[in-house]
């Protein structure tokens, strides 16, 4: 009987330690915590309107609340979460019974449009109806940066005499692409 005992007691004592090794108390299981932020390009602009009224023949005309010269009146700020590219592009002025074009220098029916660019202190980024221009490249992703701009209008030299001057009107648009 004692025999049967102490086997019983060693059974007992190797499924305790059996238990204590399959089970640890206190262990503690590691843990990874992940942040991740999406790539998100967007950017809003604080002017969508320009209403520049009448206009003489090689007018000049400014993009400001009073069509004159204000160069930051318009704000573009990234919304997104990289860093942006800003181009620009325009389009021809339509309207009437002539539409005008856009070229280097104003002639009849035919206007030029600029954006003021910062490093050079002048209007020489060209709004060009064809193709898309760099405005800003780079603008930090910190939601509160922005860039000041503002663009120069440079009437056509002459209207083409049957014109009706009814109005026209045109759409400039900024495309922002994530900054590479």
């Amino acid at each position: 009987m004692r025999k049967i005992r102490r086997l019983g007691l060693s059974l007992v004592l190797a499924v305790v330690l059996l238990m204590t090794l399959a089970f640890p108390v206190g262990a503690t299981n590691p843990t990874v915590s992940i942040t991740v932020t999406a790539q998100v390009v967007s950017i809003t602009n604080s002017q969508a309107n320009w209403a520049m009224g009448n206009i003489d023949v090689s007018a000049t005309v400014y993009f400001s609340a009073n069509n004159l010269e204000d160069i930051d009146y318009s704000l573009i700020t990234n919304t997104g979460s990289v860093n942006a590219d800003v181009e620009i592009q325009g389009t021809i002025i339509e309207g009437g019974s002539y539409d005008w074009t856009w070229d280097t220098t104003p002639g009849t029916e035919k206007f030029s449009l600029y954006a003021y660019n910062v490093t050079a202190a002048d209007y020489t980024i060209p709004v060009k109806t064809s193709s898309f221009v760099d405005i800003v490249v780079n603008l930090p992703a910190t939601g509160s940066d922005t860039y000041a701009w503002s663009m120069k209008f440079l009437g056509p030299t002459a209207f083409n005499v049957a014109d009706d001057g009814l109005p026209k009107s045109s759409t400039i648009t900024l495309v922002a692409s994530k900054h590479t």
